[in-house]
């Protein structure tokens, strides 16, 4: 595969890093959810990765990153490498593999993942404490990382407590807003 170039906030960057947990948090428009889309379909397509996506309802795939994976993917000019489903996203060159699920109406179908190389838990301020109880012991492959990627809203959120004010070791985390988006274009911010 040639390689591919691909514009990122400098905030994003530390996404191809490795760490078990990697946090970015802050306003809408800030591209959290554009950078980590990006990043997990490019390093998908350097090396073979089963990513679990994860929020704590999803009811329909309609509801989950699912759109917004695919509209990354024709951005990059990756729709030879991956093939887009009505429930998945994969690749037929090295299976990579991307899966999406509600924890809260799914714990049992969640215990029992393996080889989970990366989770990507979207909206992780409405994950509650018993889903994490359950998330982060299943994502257990050697090497594997849970990436978060949460809007605050409380203090007291479990989110809040155990990854920004006292996160785990090996976290990478960076807060990032809409003004440090240089790819937001300046007519949203009048909008």
């Amino acid at each position: 595969m040639s390689e591919l170039v691909a514009k990122f906030p400098p905030k994003a960057r530390f996404l191809f890093k490795p760490s078990r947990y990697k946090v970015l948090y802050g306003g809408r428009g800030s591209s959290k959810s554009w950078s980590m889309a990006r990043a997990l379909l490019l390093i998908g397509a350097s090396k073979k990765l089963r990513v679990l996506c994860v929020r704590e309802v999803q009811n329909s795939i309609a509801e989950s990153v699912h759109k917004l994976l695919s509209q990354q993917i024709e951005a990059l000019g990756l729709q030879s490498f991956y093939e887009i489903q009505n429930t998945t996203i994969f690749s037929k060159i090295n299976g990579t593999e991307f899966i999406f699920e509600g924890i809260k109406h799914n714990i049992t179908k969640i215990k029992s993942m393996e080889g989970i190389d990366v989770c990507w838990a979207e909206e992780a301020e409405a994950i509650s404490d018993m889903s994490w109880d359950v998330l982060v012991p299943t994502i257990r492959k050697s090497g594997s990382e849970i990436w978060i990627s949460f809007n605050p809203r409380l203090i007291s959120d479990f989110i809040w407590q155990n990854f920004i004010v006292n996160p785990p070791k090996n976290s990478m985390i960076r807060h990032i807003n809409y003004d440090e988006n240089p790819y937001l274009s300046n007519t949203m911010l009048d909008a």
